[in-house]
Formats: structure tokens, C-alpha cells, sequence
């Protein structure tokens, strides 16, 4: 959910949950490089790091398309510090939050639903009137 909290998702969350697109055989990298960063390993794929940030590496997100198609549809946010950080969209959130279905993805989908509800009417003011000129009647017309 951190990916939807940066994008303005009233709620908590306790780690971070990082997608990484590494085939099977080469999980261990992420995990040697976290312990190598001084992370302490609690689950196979969940690390604590010094300052208490909790990382969760995946490798598949359920109910969503692979790796590369959703990369490249991410959103390229700013976010403590680093720049152009790829995060899934709200949209593509909820997709896979409706497929997984747990009690926290039930209570999330209620909270992202109206905040990409919010999203669409910012935009929408936010896009400019249609410009309006006389025609040779003299009345208004769109342009």
C-alpha cells in the first residue's frame, strides 16, 4: 500500500513492499544486498533495515499483467528523497487488491475507490474550458 499512500491514500502501512522482476534462481541478490546494507532477514523475502523501514521483496503481484507491462504503465513519482520512483497506479492497486481478496485488501479497495474518484474530478477541473468564438452570426460556438 506504500505505493498508494504516496499517492495520497489516507491509510498506514507497516513495509514496503518492493516488485522485483528476477527470475527464481537469483532471489538471493535482494536478499544479499539488504543483509549487506545491514538489514536484519525476519521472513525469506522481509528485511528490516537500521532505521526500522520494513522491505518486503516480491516476485509476482496477483492479478496483475508481468512485470515489464505494469513497469511500464507505472506512475514516476517523487518520494523521500529520490526521484522518478516507478509506483503502480491506483487503478492497477485495486486490480490486484480485488483479486487477492483478504480482509485488508477488502477494507484498501473502499479507500482507493474513492480516492480514484477523487483523482478524476481534480482532473477534470484542472482541464481547461473549451475556448468559445463568435461565428460570423454572431453567436458563441465551441471550438
Amino acid at each position: 500500500m506504500t505505493a498508494a499512500v504516496i499517492q495520497g491514500a489516507p491509510v498506514t502501512t507497516f513495509d514496503t513492499d518492493i516488485w522485483l522482476d528476477l527470475p527464481a534462481r537469483d532471489y538471493m541478490r535482494a536478499a544479499n544486498l539488504a543483509l549487506k546494507l545491514g538489514a536484519v532477514m525476519r521472513a525469506n523475502t522481509v528485511f528490516v533495515f537500521p532505521d526500522d523501514t520494513i522491505v518486503n521483496f516480491i516476485y509476482a503481484v496477483t492479478g496483475l499483467k508481468e512485470f515489464q507491462s505494469e513497469y511500464r504503465a507505472a506512475r514516476r513519482l517523487n518520494c523521500l528523497g529520490m526521484r522518478d520512483v516507478p509506483v503502480l497506479p491506483l487503478e492497477r492497486i485495486y486490480k490486484s487488491k480485488s483479486v487477492v481478496r483478504r480482509p485488508k485488501d477488502l477494507a484498501h479497495m473502499e479507500v482507493l475507490k474513492q480516492l480514484m474518484a477523487c483523482h478524476k474530478l481534480v482532473s477534470a477541473a484542472r482541464r481547461p474550458a473549451p475556448s468559445t468564438k463568435k461565428s460570423r452570426s454572431g453567436k458563441n460556438s465551441s471550438v
